[in-house]
């Protein structure tokens, strides 16, 4: 059980805008690309910020996360969660690049955990 990353998420109902003057800010290209229509938003990863685009009601619920780990496994990081007073908010979920949950741990705070399908 292992965080191999952390990244910042930065909220924008301007997608387009914000990934140009992301690219431009940390001076390298968009890592991934990806939509996710079921929940109305559009991920770029550009170094270690993940800019997630949308509209405000579909970023209303994303907006308390305060960062991204990616993990080496999901499965283990929701056992140890729910085994130290964590709250699952979102259970694991497929996404275009893995899977990911939410979840709300004992100091109140929200963090996303994503294990990356290594194919990609």
């Amino acid at each position: 059980m292992k965080v191999i990353g952390i990244s910042l998420p930065i909220f924008t109902t301007e997608f387009e805008p914000a990934v140009k003057y992301y690219v431009a800010l940390m001076g390298e290209p968009i890592q991934r690309k990806f939509e996710i229509p079921s929940k109305g938003i559009t991920v770029a990863k550009i170094g270690n910020i993940l800019v997630i685009g949308g509209s405000e009601d579909a970023l209303i619920p994303l907006k308390q996360i305060r960062a991204t780990f990616t993990v080496d496994s999901i499965d283990e990081y929701e056992t140890y969660l729910r085994e130290n007073s964590a709250i699952i908010l979102q259970s694991t979920t497929p996404t275009p690049v893995g899977r990911n949950m939410i979840a709300k741990g004992s100091d109140g705070l929200v963090f996303e955990y994503v294990e990356i399908d290594q194919k990609i």
